[in-house]
């Protein structure tokens, strides 16, 4: 599909999304986009291929309200800097990371966003399969490039994990380094990837996914999984936009003011502080008592030998 005939595409769509349950005809859509109605029901019938359920009543054309179609033009509408898409979202891909770290290499500006329905390679931490069904999840990722040296720049996961966490729920607690849980399920897990250069950071992508109105069960999985659709009504487009936007926030404040606020963030928010935990690192399991995060993003386990800094690992117990 050209550009231009996706661009086309997504128009239809975003009058429909925009009209709601009153409906709007194709006559009307037609003269709001200068094309022929008869372009209009082409593009109706390829989105229903697509598998955007676009019902015919009345009125013209609705969405069906399961659907819950992503439309970035629409989500777009509520971004600001220095997240400011564009939004692309398509039904079907392999990673969004890969593609966001290909569109990072090949210039993209910082706060290009890739998004999709399904992917066929997404991958969590450790290299572990990211599995969503159509249109329960949000999975997508961000284009950055942060001023920061490498050094500073493990601090970009917790930076993510905090705006995840305050745009999805008051009580949405972040367990070290990038998963987000309510009571206990997790609803979000957070994959940041980066590229050095010469000077630096070069580009970071931030790969998200959440669990919006379903979850899958997985035999092997640390956390049961959960949604942020059991906890309160949302939709998909204007979830991402708040994330989007929580994003922004928190990443120009890092920007502008060091790791200090975020650190403080993410205590108000650590599901780990003063608990046992048992992380897996290179070397082995360490086994202590998780007291917070240090200012470059590290976890701080107090051991029977001290204090322990732990810049990489996996949480596998927790002693709730």
């Amino acid at each position: 599909m050209t550009d231009e005939l996706h661009m086309r595409r997504e128009q239809v769509l975003a009058a429909i999304v925009r009209a709601g349950s009153d409906g709007i005809s194709g006559e009307q859509i037609a003269r709001e986009l200068g094309c022929s109605r008869a372009s209009v029901h082409r593009h109706v019938e390829a989105l229903r291929k697509a598998g955007t359920a676009v019902l015919g009543v009345h009125e013209g054309y609705v969405i069906d309200p399961d659907a819950d179609p992503v439309v970035g033009s629409i989500v777009v509408d509520g971004l600001h800097t220095p997240i400011l898409g564009p939004v692309i979202w398509t039904r079907e891909t392999g990673s969004t990371n890969d593609d966001a770290a290909a569109a990072a290499r090949a210039g993209a500006a910082e706060g290009h966003v890739i998004g999709a329905d399904i992917q066929t390679a997404g991958r969590g931490r450790r290299g572990r399969p990211w599995m969503t069904a159509p249109r329960d999840a949000l999975t997508f990722s961000v284009v950055l490039r942060p001023q920061v040296a490498p050094v500073d720049a493990g601090m970009l996961p917790l930076v993510v994990a905090v705006a995840v966490a305050e745009a999805i729920s008051p009580q949405a607690r972040i367990v070290w380094p990038n998963d987000i849980v309510i009571d206990g399920r997790k609803v979000c897990g957070i994959l940041c990837e980066s590229s050095l250069d010469e000077s630096g950071l070069a580009w970071a992508v931030a790969g998200i996914g959440i669990n919006v109105h379903g979850a899958p069960q997985l035999a092997d999985a640390r956390w049961t999984a959960g949604a942020v659709g059991d906890h309160r009504p949302v939709t998909r487009g204007a979830l991402l936009a708040q994330v989007l936007s929580a994003l922004a926030d928190r990443y120009a404040q890092w920007q502008a003011d060091g790791a200090t606020p975020i650190v403080a963030a993410y205590a108000a928010r650590d599901a780990l502080a003063g608990t046992g935990v048992t992380v897996q690192v290179a070397s082995g399991a360490i086994a202590g008592t998780a007291e917070g995060i240090d200012s470059l993003g590290r976890l701080r386990v107090r051991t029977a030998a001290g204090e322990e800094s732990l810049g990489s690992g996996e949480v596998t117990r927790v002693e709730w």
